[in-house]
């Protein structure tokens, strides 16, 4: 029976006489279906039967139909329908040909079914079963000679699962202690002793950076405040303000003048469409996007501009050209939903990351993506929930540490949060309010790629991957040489004067799909307060040993 009350007609089991007879005076179509002794029954039907299968219950019981015959309704009622586990598979295909409707919403259901009856679903269509332990791998239910070994490895599993579980909790926790005790130090904020040139930085990631003009005094501006951007033909940079209610130290909050270094492509179209006037810009890039239909760099561009000139509607209808050109990459949907997130359209980012999570679930940096977009969208309760993912799983190596990073962000959440959040899903003793003067993360968007985070506190000390912490207490987490990142400097009380942010692109062993290392550095003061404020850069790494002035803020 068809949900939406069409008819199928199988024009090669009916002759044109019987097909024309159901066209011109209809057939019978069945509009209801009930049974006393089954549940959840099932119905498949072709121009001659209907097929009514379903789970019967204890006792035997009647089933009714309800149908109706040119428009006519009409009853029928089956007395002790025949019941024979021969129907099992049968009910099973039709069941999942119905969950398939909304496969989204059904996703569950359909791979328990599949599971348990042997058959081919999106989940379990290219699964390979040769041995007992890929039964078990896969949930799927075994032949019978198989039962009695499949059911010891799954109890020998379930207790390998949940010690292994067990050791991954004290682990966070372990990785938790060791930051609070960091967050609990009082460090000196007075002119630092000189220190030793580091011989990795000095031997292989030597960089000149040209100075970044200081930043003039900007007014502070209130929390709803809007963001301001830059205007065409302005100067290179973005400026924003922010402060703190109170630093994390306890008295009167620091107040901070940011300057982020806006990135500028040196494409031929970009240097057309700069030279436009902003009422003929998207004429020109319908003009140029034929050349360039498969560059994900184009659209990233054209609509960073668009953005800028204040054409939101026509740079958010750019970006959707890169959900049409690569649906099942990931990396292509991660910079997508950055820019969303980056264009104050959470809305549109959320879907997108929540398509990337079903693609790479194998990834922390999936999840945490969709919780910090949860999170820039009000939905403070799916943030915290969808970030604990990452603190509760266990990950490739080359994720190490992320597990912190994730429960940093999920407390600063429940700390700023305007309404209580239930925290019952999660370990108590993970709970904890350690606010920030300063935070900054920066994040990736290919895989297998090294990019450290530099930051360069007013004493001149440059706190990285092999200095990890300053004289005045500035933190980076652990060294990402092989992921996404994302990398953290954290502050807990900070000192006046000008910090600079680098990112500094090591290297990376794939193809980069967007023809560039896609970057998100996020800057944040007062985190986790409820008055905390935050200002976003994504820009693009074109070439290795590449080393990027993000921007600078000062503390007064």
């Amino acid at each position: 029976m068809s949900g939406g009350g069409g008819a199928f007609l199988d024009l090669t089991r009916l002759t044109a006489a019987q097909a024309a007879k159901v066209l011109l005076e209809g057939q019978a179509t069945l509009t209801g279906l009930r049974s006393s002794g089954a549940r959840r029954l099932s119905v498949q039907e072709d121009a001659q039967n209907w097929y009514i299968s379903g789970i019967e219950g204890a006792e035997a019981g009647n089933l009714t139909l309800e149908y109706a015959v040119s428009g006519k309704p009409a009853q029928t009622v089956i007395s002790n329908p025949n019941s024979s586990t021969l129907v099992a598979r049968q009910w099973a295909a039709s069941t999942l040909e119905f969950l398939q409707s909304e496969a989204d919403l059904n996703a569950g259901e359909i791979r328990r079914l599949g599971g348990a009856f042997g058959l081919v679903t999106p989940q379990t269509s290219l699964i390979v079963l040769d041995t007992v332990q890929d039964y078990v791998r896969y949930e799927i239910n075994p032949p019978v000679e198989l039962e009695a070994e499949y059911k010891k490895l799954r109890q020998d599993g379930a207790a390998q699962v949940a010690l292994k579980k067990r050791d991954h909790s004290q682990y966070v926790l372990g990785l938790l202690e060791n930051y609070k005790d960091w967050w609990k130090t009082d460090f000196p904020k007075g002119k630092a002793p000189p220190l030793e040139e580091d011989k990795k930085s000095a031997s292989n990631r030597a960089v000149s950076v040209p100075e970044m003009a200081s930043p003039a005094p900007a007014p502070m501006v209130s929390q709803d405040a809007p963001a301001p951007s830059a205007a065409a033909g302005s100067p290179a940079e973005v400026r924003a303000t922010g402060s703190a209610a109170k630093p994390a130290g306890g008295s009167s909050g620091p107040q901070l003048s940011i300057a982020l270094k806006k990135w500028t492509p040196d494409a031929p179209y970009i240097k057309r469409m700069q030279n436009t006037k902003t009422a003929d810009l998207y004429r020109v890039y319908l003009d140029e996007r034929p050349s360039y239909l498969e560059s994900t760099a184009f659209f990233i561009d054209v609509a960073d501009l668009m953005l800028e000139r204040g054409l939101t509607k026509e740079g958010l209808r750019v970006l959707s050209n890169l959900a049409e050109l690569k649906l099942e990459n990931r990396a292509v949907l991660r910079i997508l939903g950055y820019r969303y997130l980056q264009a104050k359209r959470p809305d549109l980012a959320v879907p997108v990351l929540e398509e990337v999570v079903l693609l790479a679930p194998y990834e922390p940096q999936s999840y945490r993506d969709l919780g910090l977009a949860y999170a820039q969208s009000g939905q403070d309760q799916k943030a915290i929930e969808t970030l604990y993912e990452v603190v509760s799983r266990e990950w490739d190596p080359r994720f190490a540490e992320v597990e912190l990073i994730a429960l940093n962000e999920l407390n600063g959440i429940v700390g700023r949060s305007r309404v209580a959040l239930n925290t019952r899903f999660m370990d108590s003793k993970l709970l904890a309010k350690l606010p920030l003067d300063v935070r900054v993360a920066l994040t990736w968007d290919a895989d297998n790629t090294d990019i450290d985070l530099w930051i360069t506190d007013p004493n001149g000390e440059k706190v990285f991957y092999s200095h990890p912490l300053s004289y005045q207490g500035g933190r980076i987490s652990k060294d990402m040489t092989g992921g996404y990142g994302p990398e953290e400097f954290t502050l807990k009380t900070a000192k006046k004067g000008k910090y600079r942010v680098e990112v500094d692109y090591y290297g990376n062993t794939q193809q980069i799909v967007a023809g560039a290392v896609t970057v998100q550095a996020k800057l944040i003061t007062g985190f986790g307060l409820k008055a905390q404020k935050e200002e976003t850069l994504t820009l693009r790494l074109a070439d290795k040993k590449e080393n990027v002035l993000v921007g600078e803020f000062e503390v007064k």
